[in-house]
């Protein structure tokens, strides 16, 4: 297998996980805020994932929000959420999802993001397209008050004093747009994205596995993507990804100087 039917594969089979274990969680804890939670079901989707990259691309290094780093340290790497939308999961919410990349030279090649409770898949390769189920995707260039939006906020421990900018700009964006949403799954926003479902998504200071294969999926279906690195020992990400009317009016009306783009 190419490196995408191995992210695909590994998407879906940690999918299909999720779903036999869908409304039976338990053994939930908290990590840094009350909503970045890790339960039992993380960390057997993750062990579901890692089987399989190793298995089918042996030697391989991997990033992974549950246990970090694993193999050599390389620029070219895989890059693993295995359960992106976890309090969600919890509460039998069905948004969320399995997001599997790879990243080479710091940016993304390819990107698998599997919701299984919907049954969509959506993946891209750098230069070949994006698709979901087969179906190649093209983002229109649908103006911001057109359209929904939704924006991902950093956790509360980032930077507790620019709470109330962040919840500024989430309503500027809610009063532009159809609707500014916080779904608690960033890479379903780029998902949905890139389906024409929303005009603009941003996040400040997101987890790079959240987004890692997000942000190829959007850009390969015509969005204009703009992301950085904005502590790499953190893993963090400040990025925007919207429809170019989109990305236009939110920088003429909104002062996006707290976001490092």
């Amino acid at each position: 297998m190419n490196r995408l039917e191995i992210a695909i594969n590994a998407a879906v089979s940690a999918g299909d996980l999720l779903m036999d274990h869908y409304g039976k969680v338990y053994g939930i804890k908290n990590k840094e805020s009350l909503r970045d939670v890790v339960s039992e079901i993380d960390e057997l989707s993750e062990s579901k994932v890692m089987s399989i990259l190793q298995e089918s691309d042996p030697g391989c290094t991997v990033l992974t929000e549950e246990k970090g780093l694993i193999g050599p340290d390389s620029d070219s790497r895989w890059i693993v959420d295995a359960l992106d939308g976890t309090v969600n999961y919890i509460h039998n919410i069905p948004f969320f999802c399995v997001s599997i990349s790879y990243w080479v030279d710091n940016r993304p090649s390819i990107g698998a993001i599997y919701n299984p409770y919907s049954g969509d898949i959506y993946y891209a390769e750098k230069g070949v397209g994006c698709f979901v189920n087969q179906k190649r995707l093209h983002l229109l260039d649908v103006e911001l008050g057109n359209n929904l939006t939704a924006m991902a906020f950093s956790g509360k421990a980032y930077n507790p004093s620019m709470r109330s900018t962040e919840f500024g700009i989430f309503g500027q964006l809610n009063d532009l747009s159809q609707g500014c949403l916080r779904t608690g799954s960033a890479a379903m926003n780029l998902s949905y994205l890139s389906h024409g479902k929303f005009s603009l998504v941003m996040g400040k200071a997101n987890k790079l596995w959240d987004v890692a294969a997000g942000l190829l999926i959007a850009e390969e279906a015509g969005a204009d993507v703009k992301f950085n690195m904005t502590d790499k020992q953190k893993h963090l990400v400040d990025y925007i990804a919207a429809t170019p009317s989109s990305k236009k009016k939110i920088y003429t009306d909104i002062d996006m100087s707290y976001f490092d783009l």
